[in-house]
């Protein structure tokens, strides 16, 4: 024990507190733009800034005097209002319309115009076929009810690369959650590394009692590309709850979508940023962006829901 204590008594006296200074490079204050231009729905753009990593970091980074346009095909132009209650949300009542390319283009006072490059509203939505299994067992959370879905998509591979979203949603009485879908081991766009990701989207609010707070609403999306499509013969399959211990969801529905090459490289970035202990020895990824003189990303995607029967 002595020996312990002479031990912890050098190792203490041999720390000591030094300051590290770091040199990280600035290339000054822009704006960021964000937005997913979605077909048939109203243009919603947000609108921060950047602020130097080193010294100060503002609470609030909105920018609320800014200008924001969008181009559309290049000639039309749509101004964008403030929205009446959200900061640095920028809003207009025009309808995003499929096959058509925008453009947003933004400037605010002692900042630099930021632009995004042209982006193409998707117009095609790929026809499927689905079938569904209930109560069959699953591959994990054996103990939790679940169905098999399998989805047959009859197109061939084409030379032009697209990209699809899937997004499973179980309704109850009283809520509409996340079908929690995961492939199953023969999925093959899931089991390939290059052809999937995963994303989470917010679709609304619950406030918690409890907690007293309240929380987004998140559901699960897969995210694949065409070229990994099977023969039309063979279903691409996923696992999904649509129900619990209390009560069985009334309805199942899948919205696929057709998006920008930007949201699904976006995605995959973001699914595969290291978390936790793995940032100590994971470099993290290099973040996207399609905005001239200034951050963000402007992407567009197209969508129908289907029910699940």
């Amino acid at each position: 024990m002595k020996y312990i204590c002479i031990l912890l008594l050098l190792m203490v006296s041999g720390c000591k507190e030094s300051s590290l200074d770091l040199d990280i490079p600035y290339a000054g204050d822009k704006l960021v733009l964000w937005g997913k231009l979605k077909a048939g729905a109203p243009i919603r753009i947000q609108v921060t800034r950047t602020f130097n990593p080193v010294g100060y970091i503002p609470e609030d980074v909105t920018v609320s005097d800014a200008k924001v346009k969008i181009i559309r095909d290049g000639k039309e132009s749509i101004e964008l209002t403030p929205h009446a209650s959200e900061k640095g949300v920028y809003v207009s009542d025009r309808q995003i319309q499929t096959g058509a390319t925008y453009i947003v283009i933004a400037s605010a006072p002692m900042l630099p115009t930021a632009e995004s490059e042209p982006v193409l509203v998707p117009l095609d939505l790929p026809d499927v076929t689905v079938e569904r299994d209930r109560n069959v067992p699953g591959e994990i959370n054996h103990q939790t009810p679940q169905d098999l879905v399998s989805l047959y998509f009859p197109e061939k591979r084409s030379e032009v690369e697209k990209y699809y979203t899937l997004t499973f949603l179980s309704y109850y009485k009283k809520d509409t959650v996340s079908s929690a879908p995961y492939g199953a081991t023969d999925n093959i766009p899931a089991q390939e590394e290059d052809c999937h990701t995963w994303a989470k989207e917010k679709i609304g609010t619950y406030y918690s009692e409890t907690a007293g707070i309240t929380y987004d609403r998140l559901v699960t999306v897969f995210l694949m590309k065409s070229k990994c499509l099977p023969d039309p013969r063979d279903p691409i399959k996923f696992y999904i709850i649509a129900g619990n211990d209390r009560e069985s969801a009334y309805q199942v529905t899948m919205r696929i979508g057709s998006v920008t090459k930007e949201a699904f490289e976006y995605a995959k970035i973001e699914y595969d940023q290291p978390e936790g202990v793995d940032l100590l020895v994971l470099p993290p990824q290099r973040a996207l962006t399609n905005i001239k003189n200034g951050y963000g990303l402007i992407s567009a995607s197209n969508e129908k829901t289907i029910e699940i029967p």
